[in-house]
């Protein structure tokens, strides 16, 4: 299952962007703009990772890491253009695990949750199964998605490490290609109809596009 990170930020483009970037990253990503709507979002969803700005339109954002730590005891960031030293010492104190001051570079805070995501519980969830004799792979739920040689291949990369990053060239190289001369738009293709085959069966497909370096599983995945 994808972390599910909340953000509490009042500026609307700014946690809307937050959302889309976490989404497109393989995360499970929703977003308040407030304390209220934070109470009133809590009473019928959990997150795993919350996100929190301190300067809210109905109080300081430490307020909702309070009330988050009634029953979550998961991982707070906070993230706010608050940054001296008394404030830091006040968000740390209010037990917060991170505190990241504005602006943030995307990659940061999106290093930050997969390091998280990998320090995870994991849930007792059936892993991934790869059957490398009869090319098929087994997803949790039972189903069972047949694959060609190639995706056999490029998933096996990801066996027994999730949510750690695979460069394109090693997954180049499991093809039996040479980086130097193999186009990545073909692992691209081979990636987009990998995600659409799995999907198609049912099952949401936990691989996500780490920009500029490669792919992540971020699920375990084992071989049969």
């Amino acid at each position: 299952m994808p972390l599910h990170i909340l953000f509490i930020e009042d500026e609307a483009p700014f946690r809307e962007a937050l959302c889309d970037i976490c989404n497109l990253e393989g995360f499970a990503a929703s977003g308040v703009g407030s304390i209220q709507s934070f109470v009133a979002w809590r009473n019928t969803h959990r997150c795993d990772v919350l996100v929190v700005d301190r300067n809210l339109p109905d109080g300081d954002g430490l307020q909702a890491v309070a009330l988050h730590r009634a029953d979550n005891n998961g991982p707070v960031i906070v993230l706010t253009a608050r940054g001296q030293l008394d404030e830091r010492l006040q968000g740390l104190n209010a037990d917060a695990d991170y505190y990241l001051h504005k602006p943030v570079a995307p990659q940061e805070l999106v290093a930050l949750l997969r390091r998280l995501e990998r320090k995870a519980p994991q849930a007792d969830i059936p892993p991934w199964i790869i059957d490398d004799a009869a090319w098929h792979l087994y997803c949790p739920d039972g189903s069972v998605v047949e694959l060609t040689r190639n995706e056999v291949q490029v998933l096996a990369c990801f066996v027994e490490c999730p949510g750690v990053p695979q460069s394109k060239n090693d997954l180049i190289l499991s093809l039996g290609c040479d980086p130097s001369v193999y186009d990545p738009r073909r692992l691209e293709v081979l990636m987009r109809r990998l995600r659409n085959k799995i999907e198609a069966s049912g099952c949401s497909f936990p691989l996500s596009t780490i920009y500029g370096v490669g792919y992540s599983f971020n699920a375990r995945l084992a071989r049969h």
